[in-house]
C-alpha cells in the first residue's frame, strides 16, 4: 500500500501519463451488465482478501475510469475516502460500468 496519499497520487498519475493503459482498455467495454447483488457480495469478499499489489491495480482501474469518463476531475472520486489503512470506496457509490469492470478484473486468473 501507499505510503501517503502524494505517493498514491504521484504514481497514478505517472500511470495516466504514459499513452496507454493496456489493462484498463482491455476491461473497457460499452457492453456491460448491472451487476447482481450476489455479485457486489462476492467482490467485496475476494477485496477482502486481495494482496496489496492487486488492490494498487484496483485503484489504478478507478482512477483511469474517472479521468476517462468524468468531467469534474478529484483527487479521490466517487466519495472516496482515504484512511489510515488506505484508499477506501463504496462499492455503491461507483458508476455501474466501472464495477463491473472491476468484477471482471478481479476474476482474472
Amino acid at each position: 500500500m501507499y505510503k501517503s496519499f502524494y505517493e498514491y497520487k504521484h504514481n497514478i498519475i505517472i500511470t495516466m501519463n504514459f499513452p496507454n493503459f493496456p489493462l484498463y482498455h482491455s476491461i473497457k467495454c460499452d457492453d456491460f451488465k448491472e451487476m447482481s447483488t450476489e455479485e457486489k457480495d462476492k467482490f467485496i469478499d475476494m477485496i477482502k482478501d486481495m494482496p496489496e499489489d492487486k488492490l494498487n491495480i484496483i485503484y489504478a482501474l478507478v482512477r483511469a475510469y474517472h479521468l476517462d469518463n468524468d468531467i469534474n476531475i478529484q483527487d479521490i472520486p466517487y466519495g472516496g475516502k482515504n484512511l489510515k489503512s488506505g484508499l477506501k470506496f463504496d462499492f455503491d457509490n461507483l458508476p455501474s460500468k466501472l464495477q463491473f469492470m472491476l468484477y471482471t478484473f478481479s476474476n482474472l486468473k
